[in-house]
Order: structure tokens, then C-alpha cells, then sequence
């Protein structure tokens, strides 16, 4: 699909859906459980990788090569580590310096993903064959194949730096979707209701003594035995995210777009001091220069590293800056601040 075709939809997506992504302020924190690793060292290098996979999107192998090939020590971006225990388990926990490893990581031309981050919402059909059908929802799970389930989505989102959300049903949702009505379509209700960056429709079901199936936007082709169960579906959800999350580089020698970024609705300094800050939190954006101020507006030239689709969904994740349109013609995004 040509950029251009790109950057239309997902200015459409901008313009037409609200935004409902979250700031993720622990982007730049992991956390690693004793059991998978041996030592601090070993820890530290684990998150250290864990923490690319999530500024990147991407679960390839090739930018941790990369940034092996170029000698940095992974240990150098650490600024501080601890240890925590619950109960009887340990979990190292890892704090990352951003202002010295994204300026490398640029350097590498490795693409980042800044700290506003998607809210992907689930509506999970679980039937175990052993009573009726449900919906999982975020407040509680009623078999243990549900409580896996729930888990799963929570260590993945951990893991890839996303939100992977569950409703919590009203009882409103639970009479819509207690009486049967062929008018009534669950996956646009929730859609509709409920916060979202995207949307997984999927039903689980027990098919035999030790078989399931899983259909909906993920699908097995074909049987899945138990003990596979929970392994397909985690593989197939990181295969979804890889597709969502990717942010594709420039090809060798070409610049990113430049483009003028006209902020309106300030009110205050204060106003101009916290789209400063949210600018700043924006990967996408290289470096920006005043252009122009007036009390209400200011407008930026802005260097991108990448295409301005890069810049659009991030900024599809920020609460403070909603896009509101783009002149072809100058060139020109224009945001609304919401304070």
C-alpha cells in the first residue's frame, strides 16, 4: 500500500474513533521472575532485550544483532536494578536510562515506539462444555482454562508494552447478552462501549475428551489438543501484536518526512509548557523548531525520523493531543489540545 494510502487511513482512523490508548510511564521498566535467569548479569541482559522488543514492536532477533554488532554494553543503559520478593518467589526489577539508549538506538536506525501505548480489548467466548458459555470479563473468571487465559493477557501485555483489556460487564450487558436475539451483534456492542485501539472477537470452545477449537479474528485451522491450548493461543495474540505494533524503518539513505505541526487550544503557559513535554514523549519526532506562536496556537516545522504514519499513531495514543486534520497542500497537521 503506497504511504500516501496510509497516512490517509490512519488519519481517518484519528479523526473518526476517539482515542483510547494509555500512557505507559514504566515503559522503561522491567521486570525479569528468579526462574528465568541465572544470574544478575544474565537478568539484566534479559530485560535489557525484553525492553527492545517493547520500544521496537517487533519480536526479531535482528536489532538486538544489531546492536551487538555496534559493541554497545547492554549493562551501560542500566541506571538501576533491585530485587523484590512476594511470598516465596523474586523478581528482578530493572530501570532503564531512555535519555542515553534512545539516542543510540536512533543511531542504529532502530524503530521506537513512545510511551503512549494501544488499548487492545478482548471479548472472549470460553465454552468448556461442562456448563453454559461465557464472556470473560475483566472482574472475575470462573474456571481455571478462563483464569489461564486471563493470565496470558496479562504477561503479554507486560511483555510487548501494550494493554490487553477484558470488559467488565454492567447489568445491562448481562441481560443483552443473557437473551437470545438474532438483531443483537456483541462485538459491536463491546466495540462501541468499551475503550479500544483494536478489537479481538474469539470463541474457545472444548470440541472433544481433550480437544478445543478457537474461531473468531483468530482462528486454528485445525483441532488443538489441551496441553497446546494455551500456547496456540498466546502464539497467535504476540502474531497479532507484531502485525499492529510494527513500525517499518526507512529504506538506506532516505530522510523522514518534514512537515508543519500547528498545536491549537492553549490557554495558558502552562498549557504551552505541557505540549512541549508531550511532544517530547513522541518518538516519531526527530527535532522541531517554533515557527509560529500566538496566544491560543503555536505551530512547529517538525523532522520526522520516519513517515508521518509513524507520527499518526502515536499520536493516536496521546489524551492531551487529538488530530484534527491534514493539509495536503502545506503539509500540515493540525492538533487540538485537551487539558
Amino acid at each position: 500500500m503506497p504511504v500516501s494510502n496510509i497516512v490517509a487511513f490512519l488519519l481517518y482512523l484519528s479523526l473518526s474513533n476517539p482515542v483510547y490508548a494509555k500512557e505507559l510511564s514504566t515503559l522503561f521498566e522491567v521486570k525479569i521472575p528468579a526462574d528465568q535467569y541465572t544470574n544478575t548479569n544474565d537478568g539484566l541482559n534479559k530485560a535489557f532485550n525484553q525492553l527492545i522488543k517493547k520500544l521496537s514492536g517487533s519480536r526479531s532477533k535482528k536489532y538486538l544483532w544489531r546492536i551487538g554488532d555496534a559493541k554497545l554494553k547492554k549493562i551501560d543503559f542500566v541506571s538501576s536494578y533491585s530485587i523484590e520478593s512476594f511470598e516465596d518467589s523474586e523478581t528482578l526489577i530493572a530501570q532503564f536510562n531512555a535519555s542515553t539508549l534512545i539516542p543510540e538506538l536512533r543511531d542504529l536506525g532502530i524503530p521506537l515506539i513512545g510511551f503512549n501505548r494501544p488499548v487492545i480489548l478482548f471479548l472472549l467466548k470460553v465454552d468448556t462444555g461442562e456448563s453454559k458459555p461465557i464472556f470473560l470479563e475483566d472482574s472475575h473468571t470462573s474456571s481455571s482454562v478462563s483464569s489461564e487465559i486471563v493470565s496470558i493477557l496479562s504477561t503479554i501485555g507486560k511483555e510487548r508494552g501494550v494493554y490487553l483489556e477484558l470488559p467488565t460487564f454492567d447489568l445491562e450487558d448481562q441481560n443483552l447478552f443473557g437473551q437470545p436475539n438474532i438483531l443483537f451483534e456483541p462485538s459491536q456492542y463491546i466495540q462501541d462501549k468499551f475503550y479500544n485501539d483494536g478489537f479481538l472477537s474469539i470463541q474457545i470452545s472444548r470440541v472433544g475428551i481433550n480437544q478445543w477449537s478457537i474461531d473468531g479474528d483468530l482462528q486454528s485451522s485445525s483441532l488443538i489438543r489441551e496441553e497446546m491450548l494455551l500456547d496456540f493461543l498466546e502464539e497467535q495474540i504476540h502474531l497479532y501484536l507484531d502485525d499492529f505494533l510494527e513500525v517499518r524503518p526507512l529504506a538506506a539513505g532516505l530522510l523522514g518526512d518534514e512537515i508543519l505541526l500547528s498545536v491549537h487550544g492553549l490557554k495558558s503557559f502552562q498549557d504551552f509548557q505541557f505540549v512541549e513535554l508531550e511532544l517530547d514523549k513522541i518518538f516519531a519526532i526527530k527535532s522541531k523548531q517554533y515557527h509560529l506562536f500566538s496566544p491560543s496556537q503555536i505551530e512547529y516545522r517538525a523532522q520526522l525520523f520516519q513517515t508521518k504514519d509513524s507520527l499518526l499513531k502515536e499520536l493516536r495514543g496521546s489524551s492531551a493531543l487529538i488530530v484534527k486534520s491534514f493539509d495536503d497542500q502545506l503539509n500540515k497537521l493540525t492538533l487540538e489540545y485537551i487539558n
